[in-house]
C-alpha cells in the first residue's frame, strides 16, 4: 500500500448530477443533470417548461460565455448550484409615439 499523498481524494470527485439554476428577469427554472449530458437537455427543459417563452427567443449565458447545446456541465466545470442567465432576444427599442417629443 502507497503512503498517503497528503490530498483528501474525495475533494476531487465531482459529483455525478448537478442542479443548475436558469434565471430571467422573472421567471427561474432548477433543472437536476449528469455532467456528462449535453446543455441541449437543459435548454430544451426551459422552453417547455417556462411559459410565455418560444422556442429559440434568446440567449443563455454562464459565466458571461454563450452557451451551446452541445457542450456539457463537465466542459464547463459546472458546479451543483451554478446559475445561466437567460436573456429573451428584443425586437427594436423603444416604441416612438407622435407628439411624444417637445419642441424647444
Amino acid at each position: 500500500m502507497s503512503p498517503p499523498s497528503g490530498r483528501d481524494s474525495k475533494a476531487a470527485v465531482k459529483p455525478l448530477l448537478v442542479t443548475i439554476k436558469v434565471v430571467s428577469q422573472e421567471k427561474v427554472l432548477r433543472h437536476t443533470m449528469s455532467r456528462t449530458d449535453k446543455l441541449q437537455v437543459l435548454l430544451d427543459a426551459w422552453y417547455h417548461k417556462v411559459p410565455d417563452v418560444t422556442y429559440g427567443t434568446g440567449v443563455f449565458l454562464f459565466e458571461d460565455v454563450r452557451l451551446r447545446g452541445n457542450k456539457t456541465p463537465a466542459d464547463l466545470e459546472m458546479e451543483d448550484g451554478d446559475m445561466i442567465d437567460f436573456f429573451e432576444h428584443m425586437d427594436g427599442g423603444r416604441q416612438f409615439v407622435a407628439g411624444s417629443m417637445s419642441a424647444h
